[in-house]
């Protein structure tokens, strides 16, 4: 995982399997474009995610407040079913469709 630069936004494209390890990674890969100096979009791309931790979820909600406060746009692109599901047992379906 990585964060690519692209038509004006900073892009990570998220693995199939987002567990506790990943969500760590994730992290530090956005608290990397944070702290750029950057106006650029940050987009995850979830297509192809099948299985969100809940360590992963709170990393994704944790860095939409920190985005919004850097006046920065940040969004969840093409969530997968179970991106969606994970977030719908969660009680945040609707967190997840303000990033969508």
């Amino acid at each position: 995982m990585e964060l690519k630069e692209g038509n004006g936004r900073l892009e990570i494209e998220l693995p199939t399997v987002v567990d506790l390890p990943v969500a760590a990674e994730l992290r530090d890969i956005l608290l990397d474009a944070l702290a750029r100096d950057s106006a650029a979009d940050v987009v995850l791309k979830a297509a192809s995610v099948e299985r969100l931790s809940t360590a992963a979820v709170q990393v994704v909600l944790s860095a939409s407040g920190g985005f919004k406060g850097a006046a920065r746009r940040f969004e969840v692109e093409t969530p997968s079913a179970a991106v969606t599901e994970t977030f719908t047992q969660l009680g945040l379906a609707s967190d997840l469709q303000k990033l969508v």
